[in-house]
């Protein structure tokens, strides 16, 4: 039995050193207009309203590559959860531009369009 386990001990140690430990960062609407420092290889995530249609846009679509989106719930709200892998060093913007699924509704709603800017410094 204790010799199983020796044997085993360096299929774990090769096992857990090939799982890699990602960092991560999130923006919301309460981020607009600031700056979010992020480390490169690191992961960002954005979250916003899901009962908007939203428009992502970035100056540098090269440097945040969307892995995935998808709404989940946040507390008691239904929010849009995108996930970013951030690919490469540099100063950008990401702009989130959302409409109330509402406007779309015959008389539309008067909500307001949303509009959100993110300052990203990835080093």
């Amino acid at each position: 039995m204790i010799v199983r386990w020796l044997l085993f001990i360096p299929v774990l140690l090769v096992a857990f050193a090939c799982v890699s430990v990602r960092s991560g960062y999130s923006l919301g609407a309460e981020d607009t207009g600031t700056t979010k420092n992020v480390t490169v290889g690191s992961e960002l995530r954005l979250v916003l309203p899901a009962d908007f249609d939203w428009t992502l846009e970035s100056t540098n679509t090269t440097a945040l590559a969307l892995k995935s989106s998808q709404v989940g719930n946040v507390g008691n709200s239904s929010m849009r959860i995108w996930l970013f892998d951030v690919k490469r060093a540099g100063d950008y913007v990401v702009r989130a531009t959302g409409d109330a699924q509402c406007r779309k509704n015959v008389p539309p709603c008067a909500t307001p369009t949303a509009h959100y800017e993110f300052n990203i410094r990835a080093r």
